[in-house]
Formats: C-alpha cells, sequence, structure tokens
C-alpha cells in the first residue's frame, strides 16, 4: 500500500478519469447506478465537464489511486448542500487485483478528512447489498446501514443499501 499514491483529478486528468470510470463499470456493473454502455456514450466535452467543477459548482473531490504510473483506484466525494452536512461517495471502487490491500480505506480517509474540514457531520453512500465484501469493509470503517434497501438502477433486481458514518464535528 506504500508505494500507492492517492490524489486529486483535476481538468488535465479528464482521460485518465475516463479510463478509469469505463474500467471499473466493466469490471463491477453490478457496484454502480450508472452503465458502462451509457458513459462509454459519453462525449470527450462531457468528461471534461465532469472534472470542472468550479464550472459546476460542485464542492466534490475527485480522486484516484495511483500504482506505478497506473490507475488502480476511484473515489468522489460530493457535497451537495453543504447547509444539510452531508457529504457522499460515489463511484468507488478499487482494480482486482488491489482489492484486500488497503487503498479502498485510504480513499474512504481522504474523504473523510476533506469532508471533516467542510464542517459535514456525516458522509452517506450506498452498498450493492449482496456485495458481501464492501459492506463488510464499509461497516469496518464505520458505516452504519440506514434506510430500507433501494434499487440499484430503475427496474434492477439488486437493492444498495444506504450507510452512514457520523463525524465527530460540531463546527
Amino acid at each position: 500500500m506504500s508505494d500507492v499514491k492517492i490524489r486529486l483529478l483535476t481538468l488535465q486528468d479528464w482521460r485518465l478519469y475516463k479510463s478509469i470510470r469505463l474500467t471499473s463499470l466493466e469490471d463491477s456493473p453490478d457496484s454502480f447506478g450508472s452503465t458502462y454502455e451509457h458513459e462509454a456514450a459519453l462525449s470527450d466535452a462531457e468528461w471534461l465537464a465532469r472534472l470542472d467543477l468550479e464550472f459546476r459548482g460542485l464542492e466534490a473531490l475527485p480522486l484516484v489511486a495511483e500504482l506505478a504510473g497506473h490507475a488502480v483506484g476511484l473515489a468522489w466525494g460530493v457535497i451537495h448542500e453543504p447547509a444539510s452536512k452531508t457529504a457522499h461517495i460515489y463511484q468507488m471502487w478499487v482494480s482486482p487485483t488491489q482489492r484486500g490491500k488497503g487503498i479502498a480505506n485510504s480513499l474512504l480517509s481522504e474523504i473523510t478528512a476533506w469532508a471533516f474540514h467542510k464542517g459535514c457531520e456525516r458522509i452517506a453512500l450506498a452498498v450493492t447489498a449482496s456485495n458481501e465484501a464492501a459492506v463488510r469493509m464499509y461497516h469496518s470503517s464505520g458505516y452504519l446501514p440506514t434506510g430500507s434497501l433501494e434499487e440499484l438502477r430503475s427496474g434492477s433486481a439488486l437493492m444498495v443499501q444506504p450507510m452512514v458514518k457520523r463525524l465527530d464535528n460540531t463546527k
């Protein structure tokens, strides 16, 4: 894990982001609300726009994990409404060859520190309920199930479990 570098994705990284996002959707189609087919059809301008956080007025932390210059993980922290004091985690993915090595925990730690610094009191996510390894990882990181199971996507038989981690932040 010590050789893995976690860094912010910038506008200049849009091609890298596109590549790793599409790879994640191909590798783990049951883990995301979107699909490979939908996102593969996006134009290059749309991929670039996703990382233009200032233009979008989006408070977000798009992260990539890299090992020996290769992207091996991805995660986004997003604060939709600062007044809600809730950050959200999206697009969490680690390459199958690197799972179990602490990369997901490192991505979570970065997002947690960012959310705390931004004054958030909790972090929310949704995990595919049948993905026992991911559910265990989130649980061991302090996330607890909240609310009822929901469809992964409209019409999907797969269900996701909403989870929340409370932050000790009383700003």
